[in-house]
Parts: structure tokens; sequence; C-alpha cells
């Protein structure tokens, strides 16, 4: 259980940092929900998000604007995580909760690498099946936006 959740987070993570973002929807069940927000707004049950995400649709539509909408300069992420800690559901067929720490950095086509954002992410894992998340919430430590922050954590 342990091993598909890591190979699930760890593979999620390497599709973002390889550039392959039109994958980044298949890591969730249909209906699946990505939060992207700061600590402190979880932390005082606000809702508001950086980037929120409902279902694999909504997602795709992200995609599109990333590759299509936006203008930002080339770069390419390098997650790091650190105390993964899981914990199964009650049952077999209940989400296996994940959480853990997280480095983000980002590297600019002319080589200027820097730590973009550090934080923690909650999930909710489906292993019965290919392991998907069900839920995955990523939480920032800054106060403000981290600057030019378009792909997903």
């Amino acid at each position: 259980m342990r091993e598909l959740a890591e190979q699930l987070l760890y593979r999620y993570a390497a599709a973002i940092d390889d550039g392959d973002l039109a994958d980044w929807p298949d890591f969730f069940v249909e209906e699946g929900l990505y939060r992207l927000t700061s600590r402190q707004n979880h932390q005082r049950g606000l809702p508001a998000c950086l980037i929120y995400c409902k279902g694999r649709a909504m997602m795709r539509d992200r995609v599109t604007a990333i590759r299509h909408a936006l203008t930002w300069s080339p770069h390419t992420y390098r997650h790091h995580y650190s105390n993964l800690l899981v914990e199964p559901g009650a049952t077999r067929e209940e989400p296996v909760a994940l959480r853990a720490n997280y480095l983000l950095y980002r590297t600019e086509e002319e080589g200027d690498s820097t730590l973009l954002a550090t934080g923690r992410l909650i999930a909710s894992i489906r292993l019965d099946g290919p392991a998907r998340f069900v839920s995955k919430t990523v939480l920032y430590d800054a106060c403000r936006i981290p600057g030019n922050l378009v792909l997903p954590i």
C-alpha cells in the first residue's frame, strides 16, 4: 500500500517535471479534486485557491490554457518530497490518506534555479484498480502567491 502510494506520487511529479502535462488529469479519478492554496487559507477554512480543478475535464481545460492561452517563460520544475505518511482506510475499498512535505525548484532556460515553493500536500488515493488521486490539496507555506506559478504542483 505505501509503495503504491509513493509510486503514484513520484510518477505524478515525474510527469510534470518532464513536461508531460497532458498526463496530469489521468493521475486522478474521473471526478477527482485538485486544489492549490496557501497554508493560511487552509488553516482558516477559507475556500480561495490559486488553482482549483474538480474533475478531469476541468484539469484538461487547465492543460489547454497553459499550452495555448497563458504566456510564461519556459522553465522546468523539480519536485522533492519528504516525510511521506501513508495511512490506510478502514477497508480495502476506502481511499488511503497520504501526507508529504515538498520543495519545488524552478529552472529557467538560461539556467537560473530558484526554490519556488515549499509546503505540504494532503491527498486521498484509491488503490482498488490503478492507483489514482481522489483528491490532492497542495498547501504552499508563503503568505503570498509564489511568483510565476503556472503548472500544478
